[in-house]
């Protein structure tokens, strides 16, 4: 076996070495391009884990309160409020009329009890002054 060293010579073709040539380039072409490839893959699962994880504590911490209220929900909530409101005094009212109607039937009640003691004095009245006027 022959001893190589840095005085050795061996033969190539030009279609050899442009061969290898082109073999290097077309390789190293595909390792960028599956490497910026893979970087954009692996920079848009980033982004997206981002924005999951955001969505994640919107979803979580919105409906307890703990993000503010959008400009609607504020809106919302105040004509609910307002209907709350209308509501008790809606309430109100109404224990205030059952309140008179109770006092309008039971003075309507000593009304009749009223006049029926005063017909009545106004028969006995009557009864005495026929009787003086029978005796008389």
């Amino acid at each position: 076996m022959a001893q190589i060293d840095e005085n050795t010579n061996f033969e190539i073709s030009i279609k050899a070495i442009i061969s290898i040539g082109f073999a290097v380039f077309t390789l190293t072409t595909a390792f960028v391009t599956l490497d910026s490839r893979i970087t954009s893959l692996e920079h848009g699962q980033i982004v997206q884990n981002m924005t999951i994880d955001k969505n994640s504590h919107f979803v979580t911490n919105w409906p307890l309160g703990n993000l503010g209220a959008l400009p609607d929900d504020l809106i919302q909530n105040a004509e609910i409020m307002a209907l709350k409101e209308k509501q008790i005094e809606v309430k109100e009212l109404r224990e205030d009329i059952r309140r008179l109607q109770l006092e309008v039937g039971a003075i309507s009640a000593k009304e009749a009890t009223i006049a029926e003691k005063i017909e009545t004095l106004f028969d006995i009245w009557n009864q005495s002054v026929v009787n003086q006027a029978k005796d008389g």
